[in-house]
């Protein structure tokens, strides 16, 4: 096991952790919410991160394409579906004044069943207000969807944060397109939190101590990588990079029809994998089976990859 990756169900004792949508797709059939169950997946200095699972499903074989042949993509499906998830991940700095980060927000009310979420965070001893920010790695309905509850700011006291290239691209499409759902959620979370949503930050910057935004843009204009450092570990939170692991760690230039510039998400997949492969740095994943997380390797063409236990 590698020194940046832990896989403990240890809780931290302080307060905080001490005291109709494109991407419905993806939940071929709808899963019940996982049973609250926080599991620590990095543990460096003064971070903590915790995985959190927001809906279990699967990826149809259907939506995916690129140079493979229907047969050679067989090859990683069973009965033409791929093992998914909605993750999101929990991360605690600890300090003078403890915090406590979402990186993505899952469905929430908008996915179909209930979300894990509320649960799990719950069993952390974290409640909505305790949450200090929300980081996105994008603004796509599934990650977006659980900052609101009943329409209103499930976090009430979160800052948001959010790359310059995303919040500029749908916000644009929201005043050209305003019956766009996905455009319209991000309009009606922006309204929702105000001046808690931070100047957009830009690539290359470090947002937060030891949490740097990496250039991921394909899946979207502005998605984002997330690279923690604390101690000399790293993790990297690879958001949708990948949304059949199964099927795209092995053939990395296979796309879903949820990659807006396939070519540049492409190119995208291979640097973040490269980059987790050559320097030994776990990766974490929004649709990565739960608890989404574990170590990259090259391997031929492409890439293997070894989950962390549970």
């Amino acid at each position: 096991m590698m020194n940046d990756l832990t896989h403990s169900h240890m809780i931290h004792p302080a307060r905080r952790l001490l005291g109709a949508t494109l991407l419905l797709l993806c939940l071929l059939p709808a899963q019940t919410a996982r049973a609250a169950e926080p599991f620590v997946i990095f543990k460096a200095g003064s971070m903590t991160v915790y995985a959190l699972e927001d809906h279990a499903g699967s990826m149809d074989i259907s939506l995916f394409s690129g140079p493979a042949s229907p047969e050679q993509r067989q090859k990683y499906f069973i009965n033409g579906k791929s093992p998914s998830s909605i993750n999101a991940f929990l991360l605690e700095i600890r300090g003078a004044e403890p915090r406590l980060y979402l990186v993505d927000a899952g469905f929430g009310q908008l996915g179909p069943g209930n979300s894990g979420l509320p649960g799990q965070l719950r069993a952390l001893g974290a409640v909505p207000p305790d949450i200090d920010g929300v980081l996105l790695t994008h603004m796509h309905l599934d990650h977006i969807g659980g900052l609101l509850q009943d329409g209103k700011r499930a976090f009430p006291r979160a800052a948001i944060f959010v790359s310059g290239p995303e919040i500029n691209y749908w916000t644009a499409l929201a005043g050209r397109e305003p019956n766009n759902p996905n455009a319209a959620a991000v309009k009606n979370v922006l309204s929702a939190y105000g001046a808690d949503v931070k100047a957009p930050f830009a690539f290359g910057e470090e947002i937060l101590p030891g949490v740097q935004a990496l250039d991921a843009a394909g899946h979207t204009p502005g998605h984002t990588v997330f690279k923690l450092e604390a101690d000399g570990k790293r993790l990297l939170i690879i958001g949708d990079l990948l949304h059949a692991a199964a099927l795209q760690f092995p053939l990395p230039d296979e796309c879903p029809r949820y990659d807006m510039d396939t070519q540049a998400a492409v190119k995208a997949r291979k640097r973040i994998l490269n980059l987790a492969a050559e320097q030994n740095i776990p990766a974490a994943g929004m649709h990565i089976p739960f608890p989404g997380t574990g170590s990259v390797s090259k391997d031929r063409a492409g890439y293997a990859f070894a989950p962390i236990g549970r």
